[in-house]
């Protein structure tokens, strides 16, 4: 784990769900990446890749790994600069442990995250007409918050895991 990762790191193992959250979810979304994410290498985006619109980093991964078959949706976590703090975030990988953000206008320094199944992305879209987080799926009562989320057959994807597991 290298100096930014171990960052990210801690203040995922550090954040500290409400007395509400705690009552009403399985996990925190932080857990969750814990749980069954993976670290991921920031990586320039490849050329002819264009950056989508800033703030909607949800429909810009889920655009780009709809157009290219070899992209696969991740969510969870990252750090856009080495003192920041984590950031909610989605990005794409190739299935080589790369990230590839086309949000942010230079990748960020550290990515963990969990890489989804393309039904899964484009089910939860169609039934919020409206990309959005995943792990912060309010439309639909946080499903991978509770039941949903213990059950990875329904959203992982392996193919997209990462260079490591947190």
């Amino acid at each position: 784990m290298n100096e930014q990762q171990q960052k990210l790191y801690e203040q995922l193992l550090n954040a500290q769900p409400t007395s509400a959250a705690k009552a009403r979810f399985l996990r925190s979304m932080e857990q969750f990446v814990l749980d069954y994410g993976w670290w991921y290498d920031p990586s320039p985006l490849p050329d002819g890749i264009e950056r989508g619109p800033a703030q909607q980093c949800y429909k810009n991964a889920q655009i780009l790994s709809a157009e290219y078959p070899g992209f696969i949706y991740c969510e969870g976590f990252a750090l856009f600069k080495r003192i920041g703090i984590r950031v909610l975030h989605s990005w794409v990988t190739d299935g080589q442990g790369r990230a590839f953000d086309n949000t942010w206008p230079k990748h960020g320094v550290a990515y963990a995250g969990v890489p989804f199944n393309k039904s899964f992305v484009m089910d939860t879209y169609l039934k919020n007409h409206a990309s959005i987080s995943l792990l912060d799926d309010w439309q639909n009562n946080y499903p991978l918050r509770g039941e949903l989320g213990d059950q990875p057959d329904k959203w992982y994807e392996q193919a997209g895991e990462g260079c490591a597991k947190i």
